[in-house]
């Protein structure tokens, strides 16, 4: 039994640093995502800021996802990945700063989350590319149990990281989160 664990944990070790940094962006991404829309309901008080805040996310990804496997097939997974995340985190220190300065607007939000939006249409498939590439065929199943794994505990965790480190700290430090989260993981794949 030992020998077998020691065997899936060695098949799995590229695909377990993959998903534990994927996951942990992730986490910062929507804990980010979360505290604005907080941030939105609590300056405009409607539904339809947070509503477009949704749009602009989504909107973007749908239009380009159709078309960014064709380039993420030519282009190097792991470039994608680090590029999206580098923009990803650009973006966020931009929206801190706006904040800092007490700059911060709604329609930035917009423009930043279509970015967003953007970079993901291209990082989730690169990620899902790069699953396939470091995974053997006969964990497939495994692995995709992990990601889901994964995915169910961000979507418990997130609404209460999100909401504590605000009321604790504000939206400054779940942005200031983020950007460390991405930095992290961006110097960890270089």
């Amino acid at each position: 039994m030992e020998k077998i664990n020691k065997k899936i944990i060695n098949d799995l070790r590229y695909f377990l640093v993959l998903l534990g940094s994927q996951s942990i962006s992730q986490l910062g991404s929507s804990m980010t995502s979360f505290a604005l829309i907080i941030w939105a309901y609590q300056k405009n008080g409607t539904v339809m800021s947070i509503s477009l805040l949704s749009v602009c996310t989504y909107l973007p990804y749908i239009l380009v996802s159709v078309f960014a496997g064709i380039f993420i097939d030519k282009w190097n997974k792991k470039a994608v990945m680090l590029i999206s995340d580098a923009i990803a985190a650009i973006c966020t220190l931009c929206v801190l700063i706006l904040k800092y300065s007490s700059l911060l607007q709604l329609w930035h939000l917009y423009i930043i989350n279509s970015l967003l939006g953007l970079m993901n249409a291209f990082q989730s498939p690169a990620s899902n590319v790069a699953v396939t590439l470091i995974v053997p065929k006969d964990q497939y199943s495994r692995a995709s149990g992990l990601q889901s794994l994964s995915d169910s505990i961000l979507r418990i965790f997130t609404p209460i990281f999100a909401t504590t480190i605000i009321s604790l700290k504000g939206l400054q430090a779940v942005l200031a989160i983020r950007i460390s989260i991405r930095r992290y993981i961006i110097r960890q794949s270089i």
